[in-house]
């Protein structure tokens, strides 16, 4: 009960996870600026857009789920403090920026396959 307490403190991972979890059961149908994974390879063309909302949430539930058992593993041994929000704060980062170099680097041998 006390992790369930100290995840409240910092949701930062829940709501994060909770937002993919909506965009992989919502995802955005049509190439637009404000919503799913926009870069200027995956705003190329509606391919390249459909394949780059699949392959982006899928690895960020992957990598946000693993990212939400180390926070829990980590408030279990030590509690929290700034350190381990701080921690938290900097995988997240961690995850977005694998996320958009993964995703990128998909998107372009996948555009050299579809030309």
């Amino acid at each position: 009960m006390e992790v369930i307490n100290l995840l409240f403190k910092n949701p930062i991972v829940i709501i994060t996870l909770i937002v993919i979890l909506i965009t992989k059961l919502f995802p955005p149908k049509n190439i637009n600026s404000l919503y799913g994974y926009r870069t200027v390879n995956s705003m190329k063309n509606k391919i390249n857009w459909d394949f780059a909302q699949k392959y982006s949430t899928n690895l960020f539930l992957v990598l946000l789920s693993f990212l939400l058992l180390i926070q829990i593993i980590l408030y279990i041994i030590y509690g929290t403090t700034s350190y381990i929000d701080l921690s938290v704060f900097a995988g997240l980062m961690l995850c977005i920026v694998i996320v958009l170099y993964q995703t990128e680097r998909k998107l372009k041998l996948h555009q050299f396959k579809d030309n």
